[in-house]
């Protein structure tokens, strides 16, 4: 299966995360094509064609941004997301569940599936989490799920009002990041996975909005392989201010090359194999403040290299 990044969009109901969907898609992927896979098509209300030929899909959607939109049923999951992948390529996978959803299944069916979970995304209504978090345990699970807060519908409430919903969400979810959002209109690059091309274009062309957020990134390369748990280590040392990570990196005595991905404190690595024999490791680091942080984990980076010609000599 090709690799594919998976994001999962959650929240309860009402809470705006088709409307944060649909500016997305928009606004926010230039042009990337990406597969949506929802419960309830209507709901999105985009104009497109049907595509047929997807055995294994119930409904699908071309928009016009040459994004997709689809529905499939749990039985025939694994399947119909392979069918998916293969035939319409796309750049990113995002699968909004349902708003009474517990997205913790949802994320052990897409690792089952051989995909890597690249972010969860949970949207509350900041107007009326109290209340949900009070009348069902699923609104809970939404949130300590989440790698990302999307904090919508401040314009209805005060700052005292929005303080407290913040600090509850922190006692419930002190790891994941929050961003807050009127209508869903939300900048998508931090959330929203890009790809390392994409990451690594950016880090070297700084847009001017993540710029005024005080986020930024930076690529780290070698050439030379590194040691796996050292690796692992330094990514369980990453501060906070490191939202995500994400590369393809070559390990020492591995003929495979491990996809690796962190996001706000979790991470995870997933096998690929390459044609490239020589392909070097590339990382891209986002986050704010990175300037405070780079060196030290450059250093640790150059740490976990192995000197390949060095260790032949030894042999």
């Amino acid at each position: 299966m090709r690799t594919v990044a998976v994001d999962i969009l959650t929240g309860f109901l009402g809470s705006g995360k088709t409307t944060l969907l649909g500016h997305v898609l928009a606004h926010g992927l230039r042009g990337k094509p990406v597969a949506v896979i929802m419960n309830e098509i209507g709901e999105v209300g985009i104009d497109g064609r049907v595509i047929t030929g997807l055995a294994n899909v119930e409904k699908m959607v071309e928009l016009s941004s040459g994004c997709i939109c689809c529905s499939i049923d749990d039985y025939r999951f694994d399947l119909a997301i392979q069918e998916i992948i293969e035939t319409a390529k796309p750049h990113l996978v995002i699968i909004e569940s349902t708003g009474l959803a517990d997205p913790e299944p949802l994320a052990y069916r897409v690792k089952n599936a051989g995909l890597g979970l690249d972010a969860v995304i949970t949207v509350v209504d900041a107007a009326n989490v109290k209340r949900h978090l009070a009348e069902t345990e699923v609104a809970r699970a939404q949130i300590e799920a989440a790698d990302f807060l999307v904090v919508n519908k401040t314009d209805l409430v005060d700052d005292t009002a929005l303080a407290a919903v913040e600090r509850r969400l922190t006692r419930l979810n002190p790891r994941a990041e929050r961003f807050r959002s009127v209508r869903g209109a939300l900048d998508s690059e931090v959330l929203f996975a890009t790809g390392v091309a994409a990451y690594r274009q950016r880090a070297q062309h700084p847009t001017n909005h993540l710029a005024a957020d005080g986020i930024g990134s930076f690529v780290y390369h070698s050439a030379r392989p590194l040691r796996q748990e050292a690796f692992e280590r330094v990514l369980g040392r990453l501060p906070r201010d490191v939202l995500r990570a994400k590369g393809i990196v070559r390990f020492a005595g591995r003929d495979w090359r491990a996809l690796f991905n962190f996001t706000c404190g979790r991470h995870e690595i997933t096998w690929i194999r390459l044609d490239e024999a020589g392909t070097e490791s590339q990382a891209v680091f986002i986050g704010r403040d990175l300037d405070r942080h780079r060196a030290r984990i450059e250093r640790e980076l150059v740490a976990c290299e192995i000197d390949e010609e060095r260790r032949t000599g030894d042999a």
